[in-house]
């Protein structure tokens, strides 16, 4: 006589594609947005950074325009990977150079980026001598990590925008009014730089294309989205 085998019982996982759907469409121009008004408020060119700090001593926006920084730090790569998400089906091949390109080089960037900013904000609050403290950010922002970490700033933000306009474009996620300045936001942005409000501009420009990939996102259903969980 056998024994009767019994059938574990399965339960269908929680589905959350909707939740994060709807996450990353809220994320998707935040980043851009932020960097871009943080551009237009403060970021001025100084010769050196004394000159910074002595600025910065009377001026106290960046005491809140630091936040915008951390905004961008933090959703600059979900941002991408949204963008990603919505076009890798119809532009497979883009999109997989545009993410590698344009997330890698701002994760080359993060780490990299010995940030000249929160120290002249710091030597500004704290009081420190402009003169002595400048020589040594000066000092500290001819470090070859420095250098390194621009370059990928440079390759994510002029070659990675384009990439991923041409995928946006290439896949007929979004009009093609937005994948353009998702495109021309990111590749004119390093030549903005002559005048603070203006190289702010491009990245604004940016975060409006950013806006028709979150209306993508939004009007997506969850399969379209991605594969429906498993059972467990």
């Amino acid at each position: 006589m056998s024994a009767a085998v019994e059938t574990p019982a399965t339960t269908t996982a929680h589905d959350a594609r909707g939740f994060w759907r709807v996450l990353l469409a809220v994320v998707v121009p935040i980043p851009w947005l932020a960097k871009g008004v943080q551009y237009i408020v403060l970021e001025a060119d100084y010769d050196h950074s004394a000159d910074q700090i002595r600025a910065w001593t009377s001026d106290q926006a960046w005491s809140w325009l630091q936040w915008l920084d951390v905004l961008f730090v933090v959703l600059v790569i979900p941002s991408i990977v949204a963008m990603a998400l919505v076009c890798r089906r119809g532009a497979p091949r883009l999109t997989t150079w545009a993410t590698i390109v344009m997330g890698g080089g701002f994760l080359m960037v993060l780490p990299l980026n010995l940030g000249s900013d929160p120290l002249v904000w710091v030597a500004a609050r704290k009081g420190y001598d402009p003169t002595s403290t400048g020589k040594f950010i000066d000092a500290l922002d001819t470090d070859p990590r420095v250098g390194l970490g621009g370059l990928g700033f440079i390759s994510a933000i002029l070659v990675g925008s384009i990439l991923l306009g041409l995928a946006l474009w290439k896949s007929g996620a979004v009009s093609p009014w937005a994948a353009a300045v998702v495109g021309l936001g990111g590749f004119t942005h390093p030549f903005l730089s002559f005048e603070h409000h203006v190289h702010g501009a491009g990245l604004v420009v940016l975060a409006l294309g950013c806006v028709a990939v979150s209306a993508a996102l939004l009007r997506m259903s969850n399969d379209e989205y991605d594969l429906p969980p498993t059972t467990s």
